[in-house]
């Protein structure tokens, strides 16, 4: 069924709009991503932030336009949006939008005004100078001013901030503008009693074209040429995991989403070491199959990949391999056999493809499982721990924790020597013990403090009786885009050996 969300707020701040149309507060950068979008739905982007947040990036617009999704934009920043973006498939509606089409209008600041928080109801605190020019011109046509004085009072309203432009402002304006104060003030008292709205008329346009189809959104999801998923997008994509309420990522210190649940399993579940190591080396043996032809069913990952080494002309296993002990803890250079210690290099110094997110296929792998639902809960609470702390003291922030008791802790969890620690870190995904340390900072106090850290390691996962799309036929393992068809699948750097 499809789906219709608005972003909508000083344009229309008494909406109450039809119950098949989700209104959201004004989009900001990652809004899009949060969405649960499928093919087929449709979004419409009135109103956005750009002041004091971050604005919807043009290539989220286009990443979910790239998903069978129509995008929809009047009035304000989606006037703006649909006039960069419309030869790429998004649709532009209403006067607003045309006009900065044909560029009769092409300053960002025309549709801004200053407005109150949401709980106000958006009040507006100034004028767009979009609407004070088609006032003007409703003044001119009903012979309150000549069009000449409507020109040099926009020059005059352009060289002010947008925040500060009301139409009360207008008699101050005389001397600049070269118009009487007095013919100002029959100017300001005329578009007092009959403002026009053009922003207002162009949402309500949008929002009819939302909900009618047959006004040129029926036509099937339109393929522009592929979005090309950028590490700046992926990333993007990566943050607005998991953070689904938007209004609550317009917040100072937004909840946790799945990247700290993943870094929380990454940082203390036990078995995160074993799972990391085995899904390395089946990528290893998946680059294998797709470039050397080879199969790993019968002979297992580890088999694979260290042929795949030698395909790659990286180490002969049966060769010299002295250059491994840089890889290993001092146990393991002294009690693993050749064949363990190459598995253990190959796992630990794995680099996916760079504009790859290595997150991105892990978190496919590990979202449904109990161990990640328990890491969710402690990334929750370490959540709520900081945001208390700051309650208490504003100038509290765990990014000022020390980090040798965190290193001290982590070196405990694992069982790990202060020599051997860096190797341990490389076992979870981290370059050293000193980053991982770092990244442990906003789960310290949580942890510290005895949580639960038995059940991280259950990822056990229902798998599927066959191979469907979208999954590895030989381990089941959801094929995640930006790993499998469209980046071409991870391989080893060859940097690091």
């Amino acid at each position: 069924m499809t789906q219709l969300y608005l972003f909508l707020g000083p344009t229309l701040p008494a909406f109450d709009g039809p119950a098949d149309i989700r209104v959201l507060p004004p989009i900001v950068a990652g809004d899009l991503l949060r969405l649960p979008l499928r093919e087929g739905d449709v979004v419409g982007i009135v109103d956005g932030y750009f002041h004091q947040q971050l604005s919807v990036r043009h290539k989220e617009i286009l990443a979910v336009m790239d998903r069978g999704v129509r995008v929809l934009g009047s009035s304000s920043m989606g006037a703006l949006r649909a006039a960069e973006l419309d030869v790429l498939g998004m649709h532009g509606v209403g006067q607003v939008y045309e006009d900065y089409r044909v560029g009769r209008i092409d300053g960002d600041d025309e549709v801004a005004l200053r407005h109150g928080p949401p709980e106000s109801g958006y009040r507006a605190m100034s004028v767009p100078l979009v609407n004070m020019r088609e006032t003007f011109a409703a003044a001119h046509r009903d012979g309150i001013c000549d069009e000449e004085t409507a020109d040099r009072i926009v020059d005059a309203l352009r060289s002010l901030p947008y925040a500060q432009r009301t139409y009360r402002l207008l008699p101050a304006l005389a001397d600049e503008a070269g118009v009487s104060k007095q013919e100002l003030a029959e100017l300001e008292a005329y578009c007092v009693r009959n403002p026009v709205d053009v922003k207002r008329a162009d949402a309500l346009e949008l929002i009819t074209r939302m909900r009618q189809p047959e006004q040129g959104l029926d036509r099937g999801p339109v393929r522009w040429p592929a979005v090309n998923r950028t590490l700046h997008l992926v990333e993007w994509e990566l943050a607005a995991r998991g953070r689904a309420h938007i209004d609550q990522a317009m917040s100072p210190s937004p909840a946790p989403g799945d990247l700290d649940a993943l870094r929380v399993l990454q940082l203390f579940s036990a078995d995160y070491p074993a799972f990391l190591h085995e899904e390395r080396l089946a990528w290893i043996a998946e680059e294998c199959a797709e470039l050397c032809g080879t199969s790993s069913t019968r002979t297992g990952h580890t088999a694979a990949a260290l042929a795949h080494s030698g395909h790659r002309g990286i180490f002969d296993i049966d060769g010299d391999l002295g250059f491994l002990d840089g890889w290993l803890t001092a146990s393991e250079r002294s009690e693993c056999a050749p064949q363990e210690k190459s598995r253990l290099f190959l796992a630990r110094s794995f680099q996916i493809r760079p504009g790859v997110a290595w997150e991105e296929p892990l978190l496919d792998r590990l979202q449904h499982t109990p161990g990640f639902a328990h890491a969710a809960a402690i990334a929750q609470a370490s959540h709520e721990v900081e945001t208390e702390r700051v309650r208490r003291d504003p100038t509290y922030s765990s990014a000022h924790l020390s980090l040798e008791p965190i290193r001290q802790l982590l070196i405990a969890l694992w069982g790990s020597t202060e020599q051997d620690a860096d190797i341990h870190a490389l076992d979870r995904g981290f370059s050293s013990l000193q980053e991982a340390a770092d990244a442990a900072r906003p789960f310290y106090l949580i942890v510290h403090c005895g949580a639960d850290l038995g059940e991280l390691s259950d990822f056990s996962v229902e798998e599927p009786s066959t191979a469907s799309a979208g999954t590895s036929p030989t381990s089941g393992r959801p094929r995640d885009r930006a790993v499998g068809e469209r980046a071409g699948g991870p391989k080893i750097s060859r940097s690091r050996f």
